[in-house]
């Protein structure tokens, strides 16, 4: 499978890109070894170089028991918050993210699944203030 979104967006890209904020489901396997802090260095990287867009990174955990479905093995899942389908098709098509970013993606991931959705139903965004994680003392020893 191809982790680089660029092998798809022309084909699924719907005309309007304006329609307002977007969320985007990530499902993630995990290449074994040490991919989790490969993958870290990506969301660094889309982080200090997208942040100025508007996206927001609202959720990520560790996928752990299945209760209902069949939509595969998976490790984990993060929610990222787009103002706009522009914005998210234009940084998955900048020069900065296919040089630079996406190859910290394709080292640690053995497939993905990227799906955007849009709001059906009114909503409210919160802030919630979360201080622990294993995800967040990687990240906060890579940044010292």
């Amino acid at each position: 499978m191809d982790i680089n979104p660029l092998a798809t967006l022309d084909e699924v890209q719907p005309e309007d890109l304006d329609t307002g904020p977007v969320v985007v489901l990530n499902l993630l396997k995990f290449k074994p070894g040490e991919s989790l802090e490969t993958y870290l260095e990506y969301v660094n990287g889309v982080m200090a170089e997208f942040s100025e867009l508007g996206i927001e990174a609202v959720y990520a955990g560790k996928l752990e028991e299945r209760i209902q479905g069949e939509i595969g093995d998976w490790d984990a899942v993060v929610v990222v918050r787009y103002p706009s389908r522009r914005a998210c098709y234009e940084m998955f098509r900048s020069e900065k993210y296919q040089e630079e970013i996406s190859p910290w993606a394709e080292a640690a991931l053995e497939r993905r699944v990227l799906w955007p959705s849009e709001p059906v139903l009114p909503y409210k965004t919160q802030t919630v203030d979360f201080d622990g994680g294993e995800w967040l003392e990687m990240l906060a020893a890579m940044n010292s």
